[in-house]
């Protein structure tokens, strides 16, 4: 059979918890809503319909990274293949004659192996910090390039430069590059020059 690929909008619904199997694998694991709007014919107004939760599972580098990513409530959009985990569990029956008895039961739930998960930012601002180089700091420091603390591997900050820092946007918009503040007068000028040989 062949997979099937879903991709699913929601909110988180559980923090991303980050895991180690036992030979060592990292992976993480969290659970999602998605909730469908429906409209109704005979009002016209939308609400909420039913809700479809998601266990969605990452492993290695995406998993550390979903974790250090995601919060309860946030809005994401996850895309990967869809499959059906399904346990059988004990669930005790209360008899008419007042007695209990255990009784086998099938139980499934939803599971998205992710390959892809991120912030939803049609509902919220989010920003992008990509993870550096993984590599110990000694190898790069060997080669005379800008080293890393080995206690914090998944560290987003950026590596230490010469480079003068960025002039924070005048309008406090995150990541706009603002253009430098050029000789106004001198092309107004030009312009009014140029306007004055073509009349």
């Amino acid at each position: 059979m062949s997979d099937v690929n879903v991709t699913v909008v929601g909110h988180v619904g559980t923090n991303p918890v980050l895991s180690m199997s036992e030979n060592g694998t990292e992976w993480s694991t969290f659970r999602m809503a998605s909730t469908r709007r429906v409209r109704d014919p005979l009002t016209g107004q939308w609400a909420d319909g039913a809700t479809l939760w998601f266990t969605v599972k990452t492993w290695r580098d995406k998993a550390r990274n979903v974790a250090h990513s995601l919060r309860k409530g946030d809005p994401v959009i996850v895309t990967g293949r869809l499959v059906v985990d399904e346990w059988t569990s004990d669930r005790e029956l209360a008899l008419p004659d007042g007695t209990t008895t255990t009784v086998p039961e099938q139980r499934y739930k939803l599971v998205v192996e992710a390959q892809h998960v991120g912030p939803d930012a049609t509902r919220g601002v989010a920003r992008y910090a990509p993870v550096i180089d993984r590599a110990p700091a000694t190898a790069r420091g060997a080669e005379g390039g800008p080293g890393v603390q080995a206690d914090d591997p998944w560290s987003t900050g950026a590596p230490p430069t010469t480079a003068p820092p960025a002039v924070p946007p005048a309008d406090g918009m995150p990541g706009v590059e603002q253009e430098e503040p050029g000789d106004l007068e001198g092309e107004l000028s030009d312009l009014l020059e140029d306007t004055h040989v073509r009349a």
